[in-house]
C-alpha cells in the first residue's frame, strides 16, 4: 500500500490540485504537487507513492519516463481522471490502455443508473454490488469500448452499463481510470439538510474509494462501524402507535440489531417500573436516549445560551427523575425534536454534561450561522458548533447507497424511524435491517451510547503508537493487539478554559490545549481498552423556570394530541385515547417541583 500522494500538474496547480489536495487531507493522507518537468526527472526517487493526475499529463509522463528508461518503481498506483479538454483525455486514455477503439462519451442524462461492482470488494468496499439512480453532471463521462474479457481490465463503476472508473494492471502497477473531470470539493457549503452521495456519485465515490483501499496503512480509520436503529418520541411501554416493542425485542433477537428509544422527557412521570422488565437497564438491546425537554417545535433553536441552558438543565433533571422511578438507564445524547438547533446549543448541551447530540438536519437554524461543508459531514461527527459532535442519521428514503457511503468514510449507521415504520408485522423494518446487513462491511449493533463512545479516528504514528480523534466527551478505545500501545489522543476545542479536567479510568491526567485541540496521552495493555472523558465546567445554574398554567397546559395538550394522532393512525382509536388522555391531562400538566 502507499504512504504519501503526488498530485501531478503541467504547468501550475489548478483546482483539481486543490480539491485533491483537501480530500487528502481529510483523510489524513501526506501529499505534495508535483509538476510534469520534475516528474519525468526523477528516477527512481519515489517509494511508497500513489500518482493522481489527469488522463493527458499522466500518459505524457509515462511516454516520457519509458524513453528516457527511467522507472516507475516506489509508484504504488495511479489515479487517473479526465482533463476538461474531453478529446485530449480520450487520446490519452487510448494511449494508457494500448487500446485504439476507447472514446470517451458524455452521459447525457440527468440522472442514469451506476452499477458498483461486486468485486474486487477490497476497492469497492461497502458499496459493493449496489445499484442506485445518481445524477449525472456536465464533467461526467464513460468509457466506451473496453473489452470486459482482457483479464487486465475489470470494471468497478458503470453508469448506464457503460464503464465509468475502471482499473487497469500494466507491468504489474495499477492504473485506475475516472471518466469524470470534475473532484468533489469538500469546502463547498452544503445545500441541503442531509449529505446525499447521488449527487456527487462520479466524483466523489471513484476518489473516496480509491484512496480508502491505496492508503489504508497510513490513513484515517474508524475503530469501529457502530449501528443503531433509533425511535423517536414513544413513551415506554409495551405498545405505542404502530410499533409493539414485545415485537420488536424479538426481532433485535433474531437479527443482532439494536434499538434506541428517544425519549421525551416531559414524560418522565408517565413510565411504569414495571416497564425495566421489558426496556432493560440499557445494556442489552433497547437503550434510551434524550429527546428535547418539552418536545415543543424548535426549542433548541433558540439562540439564547440562559433560555437554552435551562433546557437542558430540566432535561437533564427529568431524566435523572426518570431513572429514580424506574430504574432504567438512560445516555446523555441529545435528538433535537425535528430536527432544529441553533448553533449556541450544542455547547449548551456540552456544559451540561451532554455525551453528543444526534441528528437528522445538518444545519442550524439561525441566520448568522455557518452552514457545515462536504467535508463537515464526511466526518464521524459535525464539530462545528461548541466543539460538541452532532453525529448524522439517516431515514431508510435516504437510500442504501447513503448508508453504504457513510460506512466507507467510517462513520456510525444510525437509523432514524417513527412508530408508523413498525406497520404491517415489521416488514419495512426487516427490509432495512436486511439491507444493511447484506452491505459488505462488519456493523457492530450496540446501545447509541456504546456506538457514541466508540466513535473515533485512529491512524498510525509507529510501529506501537497511534493517533486517535475523540468526538464525544467520553471515548473508549480498544487495542486489539498482542503487544502494548502508546495512543495520543485529540479533540477539538475551541474553548480549552471551560475543561474542567481530563479522565482516564476515572483518574485524572495530564492534558494540554494545543491549536485548538486537547492532546493526552496513554498506554493500554494488548486487548485491552482505556476509557478517556473530558469534564467541563458546569454551565451558570439555571434556576427555576416560571411558566404559566397555560404554557404547561399547551404543552400538555401538544403532547396528548400527538399521542392521539398516533394511536388513531395505528389502530383508529383516536376517541378513546383521546378521552383517557384527557381525564389525565391536568395531573400530567403539573410539573414536579424540583424540575
Amino acid at each position: 500500500m502507499a504512504r504519501s500522494a503526488v498530485l501531478l500538474y503541467d504547468h501550475e496547480p489548478g483546482t483539481e490540485q486543490k480539491n485533491l489536495g483537501r480530500v487528502l487531507d481529510f483523510f489524513g493522507v501526506s501529499w505534495k504537487a508535483i509538476s510534469l518537468s520534475h516528474f519525468v526527472n526523477i528516477d527512481g526517487e519515489f517509494q511508497d507513492c500513489a500518482v493522481f493526475g489527469s488522463a493527458p499529463v499522466v500518459s505524457t509522463a509515462l511516454e516520457k519516463m519509458r524513453r528516457q528508461e527511467s522507472t516507475t518503481r516506489g509508484i504504488v498506483r495511479f489515479y487517473v481522471y479526465a482533463s476538461r479538454d474531453r478529446d485530449a483525455s480520450e487520446e490519452a486514455l487510448r494511449r494508457l490502455t494500448g487500446n485504439p477503439r476507447l472514446s470517451l462519451r458524455p452521459v447525457p442524462l440527468d440522472r442514469a443508473r451506476l452499477q458498483i461492482a461486486t468485486e474486487p470488494t477490497d476497492i469497492t468496499g461497502p458499496m459493493a454490488g449496489l445499484a442506485f439512480l445518481g445524477r449525472m453532471r456536465v464533467e461526467d463521462g464513460v468509457i466506451h469500448g473496453v473489452n470486459g474479457r482482457e483479464s487486465d481490465v475489470s470494471t468497478v463503476i458503470s453508469v448506464e452499463g457503460v464503464p465509468a472508473f475502471i482499473r487497469l494492471v500494466q507491468q504489474g502497477t495499477q492504473i485506475f481510470l475516472c471518466g469524470s473531470s470534475r473532484t468533489v470539493d469538500i469546502d463547498r457549503k452544503l445545500e441541503t439538510n442531509f449529505y446525499d452521495v447521488r449527487n456527487e456519485c462520479c466524483s466523489a465515490i471513484p476518489l473516496v474509494m480509491f484512496i480508502r483501499d491505496t492508503f489504508a496503512d497510513v490513513m484515517w480509520r474508524p475503530q469501529e462501524l457502530g449501528a443503531c436503529l433509533i425511535i423517536d418520541d414513544p413513551l415506554l411501554k409495551p405498545r405505542y402507535g404502530s410499533c409493539d416493542f414485545t415485537a420488536v425485542q424479538s426481532l433485535m433477537l433474531r437479527y443482532g440489531f439494536t434499538t434506541n428509544i428517544a425519549f421525551i422527557p416531559w414524560n418522565w412521570r408517565r413510565t411504569s417500573p414495571k416497564a425495566k422488565e421489558l426496556f432493560g437497564d440499557g445494556e442489552a438491546g433497547f437503550s434510551i436516549s434524550i429527546h428535547g425537554c418539552d418536545h415543543v417545535k424548535g426549542e433548541f433553536g433558540n439562540t439564547s445560551a440562559a433560555v437554552l441552558n435551562s433546557k437542558a438543565s430540566v432535561a437533564q433533571s427529568r431524566m435523572r427523575n426518570h431513572a429514580a422511578r424506574t430504574g432504567i438507564r438512560h445516555d446523555a445524547v441529545m435528538v433535537f425534536p425535528q430536527g432544529v438547533f441553533s448553533s449556541v446549543s450544542p455547547e449548551v448541551l456540552k456544559l451540561n454534561g451532554f455525551l453528543a447530540a444526534v441528528n437528522t438536519e445538518t444545519a442550524p437554524v439561525d441566520k448568522a450561522a455557518t452552514a457545515p461543508t462536504i467535508g463537515d459531514v464526511w466526518d464521524i461527527a459535525i464539530m462545528n458548533y461548541g466543539s460538541f459532535p452532532i453525529f448524522t442519521r439517516r431515514y431508510v428514503h435516504h437510500g442504501t447507497e447513503n448508508f453504504a457511503f457513510d460506512m466507507l468514510l467510517g462513520k456510525p449507521c444510525l437509523v432514524v424511524t417513527h412508530h408508523e415504520f413498525f406497520r404491517n408485522d415489521c416488514s419495512e423494518l426487516i427490509g432495512i435491517i436486511e439491507k444493511l446487513q447484506s452491505i459488505n462491511a462488519s456493523l457492530q449493533w450496540r446501545p447509541l451510547g456504546k456506538v457514541l463512545r466508540r466513535a473515533c479516528r485512529r491512524r498510525p504514528l509507529g510501529e506501537a503508537t497511534e493517533e486517535v480523534e475523540m468526538y464525544g466527551t467520553e471515548l473508549i478505545v480498544e487495542n486489539p493487539c498482542d503487544r502494548p500501545i502508546e495512543i495520543l489522543v485529540r479533540k477539538r476545542e475551541t474553548r480549552p478554559e471551560v475543561v474542567a479536567e481530563v479522565r482516564c479510568d476515572d483518574k485524572p491526567v495530564r492534558w494540554d490545549g494545543v491549536a485548538g485541540q486537547l492532546v493526552t496521552r496513554g498506554n493500554i495493555e494488548p486487548h485491552g481498552s482505556r476509557r478517556f472523558h473530558v469534564l467541563y465546567r458546569e454551565a451558570g445554574a439555571a434556576g427555576k423556570v416560571e411558566r404559566s398554567p397555560l404554557v404547561e397546559v399547551s404543552v400538555a395538550l401538544r403532547r396528548i394530541l400527538s399521542e392521539c394522532r398516533d394511536a388513531h393512525l395505528s389502530e383508529g382509536t383516536f376517541l378513546n385515547s383521546a378521552r383517557m388522555s384527557i381525564r389525565n391531562m391536568r395531573k400530567q400538566a403539573n410539573p414536579h417541583p424540583n424540575v
